[in-house]
């Protein structure tokens, strides 16, 4: 993945983490707080730039709901970590209100700190994520990126660092290098997800990549450069959309829908823990009790 630039793009989102840290100073915090403060803001406003919104003006309430689903998506931040952006977002929403410069209130709740339990998609609901796929290059990316996040399970942040020596079509493995807690595994890839893989590789992916070049497996539209991580999010959840699936599906769920299709499918509960990189086979364990629950 490209490396994020080290300074935001709007001289107006530059000139605000200057004024929300004299704000935060103002309030007496202390300056081992003010850092994780600020770079919580930073970030927030890093994702407000891939989305395309580089005002304040265009702030929204859901902007702060997406981003905090984001960081749950990635699979690498604790719900004590996350608690954390939600109270800089929380302050950041008091400070635009103080100075007048968005109305804007988040409506966020703290998370807690046991286990939320997975939302998974239906094999008929990932068929019509599969329809709502345009025919146009682009489409070919997102059906090469369905075959990753769902087809090979991979966490956001997984995906996004993959790059093209990653995919082993000879031996159809995908190697994952930079995986939770920096640890690597193999994942097969079936082969009609090769095959959308393959297709992009070899068709779509040039042509997105225009006259750049990169060894990132995942290119951006438009843009010719590696994919962020909050954009490729954004595009799951944008096609999710358009298919018509209720509820706050992301690339998160993919990986807890392959996951629980693989169980009812008879696949062994050990075999699943390797295939998704769980440290240990508690973490597996949940989708039996999703089946369960679902019967």
């Amino acid at each position: 993945m490209k490396k994020r630039p080290e300074r935001l793009q709007s001289p107006e989102y530059q000139l605000l983490i200057r004024s929300f840290r004299e704000w935060l100073t103002l309030l007496n915090y202390s300056a081992l707080s003010m850092p994780s403060l600020t770079t919580a803001v930073r970030d927030f406003l890093y994702y407000q730039e891939a989305t395309g919104k580089l005002s304040v003006e265009q702030l929204v309430a859901t902007d702060a709901n997406g981003f905090i689903e984001l960081l749950q998506a990635k699979g690498i931040y604790s719900n004590g970590h996350i608690n954390k952006q939600v109270q800089a977002l929380k302050l950041l929403s008091r400070y635009l209100r103080e100075t007048k410069r968005n109305a804007v209130g988040f409506n966020l709740q703290r998370l807690e700190e046991r286990r939320s339990k997975p939302v998974w998609l239906t094999k008929e609901q990932m068929q019509k994520l599969y329809d709502a796929v345009p025919e146009s290059v682009l489409g070919i990316r997102d059906k090469a990126m369905l075959a990753v996040y769902y087809g090979c399970g991979l966490r956001l942040n997984e995906g996004v660092n993959l790059e093209l020596s990653d995919i082993d079509v000879t031996a159809k493995v995908l190697h994952v290098r930079k995986g939770k807690c920096y640890k690597e595994r193999f994942v097969p890839i079936a082969e009609k997800n090769l095959e959308e893989i393959k297709l992009y590789i070899d068709y779509a992916r040039p042509q997105l990549l225009q006259d750049n070049k990169s060894n990132a497996l995942f290119i951006d539209a438009n843009k010719g450069r590696p994919i962020r991580s909050e954009s490729l999010y954004v595009r799951i959840k944008q096609l999710v959309k358009k298919a018509k699936i209720p509820g706050q599906a992301g690339t998160h769920t993919l990986r807890h829908s392959i996951a629980t299709h693989l169980l009812q499918s008879g696949m062994k509960l050990e075999r699943i823990q390797q295939f998704l990189g769980h440290a240990n086979l508690d973490s597996t364990q949940i989708y039996t009790h999703l089946i369960n629950e679902s019967l």
